[in-house]
């Protein structure tokens, strides 16, 4: 599965090659705390080729057991087991927080806060984060806004040949996807409610019309909501839109965004699903409680509210797309993962002061150069002309 995937990844092998020459991070001690899959495996792989001391954790509701075996027996250390409980989980974190990383690529800024709030022993090792998302940046903006971050992070996710390919396009299909996959339903003719419109709920609302599900997008920002209506989708409160709804899928990174008060609204059979965040942007406690939890497929359990209605959750509420599937499509992670290691490099080679940084725009442009040119395809250069209209007024 490794092979297969590190065969479609050339901006990955680009990125490689030009960080080899820097010599930056051989050395080094990097951790990757991402869903832990055949294609983290390739970065994993490519960071331990430039000399860097390697470790990999991952969650046990997506971590591929043949991805541990495989990065083990090349000598990388693994802190990470496949249907690992949550007490299990934790000691697994501890232990990778413990080898001392010095770059971390982060996801959720899970690890990050974790440093920062418990862990501040190791915190000392750390020089700088490669966060993946939307919802781990978030979190390391606010933290540094109140003044108690204390590394330099890079926002990978907003990088342009990530946030505009990964999560509207990548996210947007995997997590369809994996529902689909998981419930062997339908979503031609149905009634699909996508709660959130980012750049994810972007994507997610697109596959479904693809697919030929009737969407509906709910959301608290006007600017969003009405930007999914000049894209030509329903737009209503959430309380509305759910109670005729056959899917439910919330993209928000925000804890909270769907409770047992929403699910007291909906109709028998309605599948509830989660593309953001994962726990507890899916918040079955605050509201009616609800029994059950009956695995009736592979990663679908059963949940009746107290009226009776019946509901099936995807993945116990963790990212569908992760845990149900396989995650974001190969060629879209390729972008991702090489933005990851460009950003170590970064990193490792510049002494950025603490905050939250973008990743330069010519990195950005190299990545996509690399990947359009190994598709074949040519863009123009601007001409000298061209380039001096841009810089007159």
């Amino acid at each position: 599965m490794i092979d297969f995937a590190r065969g479609f990844m050339p901006a990955l092998d680009a990125a490689t090659a030009t960080v080899r020459q820097t010599g930056n991070l051989d050395g080094a001690k990097v951790g990757i705390a991402l869903t832990l899959e055949p294609k983290t495996a390739c970065l994993a792989e490519a960071v331990a080729s430039l000399g860097a001391e390697v470790s990999v954790f991952g969650s046990g509701h997506s971590t591929k057991t043949e991805v541990v075996d495989a990065l083990t027996e090349e000598g990388i250390a693994v802190f990470a087991e496949t249907g690992a409980d949550r007490v299990r989980v934790d000691l697994l974190r501890d232990r990778f927080i413990d080898v001392g990383n010095q770059y971390l690529c982060d996801d959720g800024a899970s690890i990050t806060r974790r440093l920062h709030r418990d862990r501040r022993d190791a915190l000392k090792h750390l020089k700088g984060v490669a966060e993946e998302t939307t919802s781990g940046v978030r979190p390391l903006r606010v933290m540094e806004q109140n003044g108690v971050l204390e590394v330099p992070c890079i926002a990978v996710n907003d990088a342009r040949s990530k946030v505009l390919f990964d999560n509207v396009y990548g996210t947007g299909q995997s997590v369809v996807m994996a529902v689909l996959d998981a419930t062997n339903m339908q979503m031609s003719g149905a009634s699909v409610v996508v709660v959130g419109y980012g750049k994810v709920g972007r994507g997610i609302a697109a596959a479904a019309r693809g697919l030929g599900g009737r969407v509906t997008v709910t959301e608290i920002d006007p600017v969003a909501a009405l930007r999914a209506h000049h894209d030509g989708f329903e737009v209503a409160p959430v309380a509305d839109a759910i109670g005729q709804a056959d899917f439910v899928i919330t993209a928000t990174g925000i804890a909270h965004t769907l409770t047992a008060e929403h699910v007291a609204k909906m109709r028998e059979g309605t599948v509830i699903a989660v593309g953001g965040a994962g726990p507890p942007e899916f918040d079955p406690s605050i509201g009616p409680p609800l029994s059950g939890g009956d695995t009736v497929r592979p990663n679908v359990r059963a949940w009746r509210t107290p009226g009776g209605t019946t509901v099936f959750v995807v993945a116990d509420g963790y990212c569908a797309n992760t845990t149900a599937g396989e995650g974001n499509p190969i060629e879209i992670m390729d972008l991702s993962l090489a933005l990851q290691l460009r950003a170590l490099d970064h990193l490792a080679g510049n002494d950025l002061p603490v905050g939250v940084h973008l990743l330069p725009d010519e990195i950005d442009d190299e990545v996509a150069a690399s990947q359009l040119a190994a598709s074949g395809l040519v863009i123009d250069i601007p001409s000298q002309e061209q380039a001096e209209a841009t810089r007159s007024w």
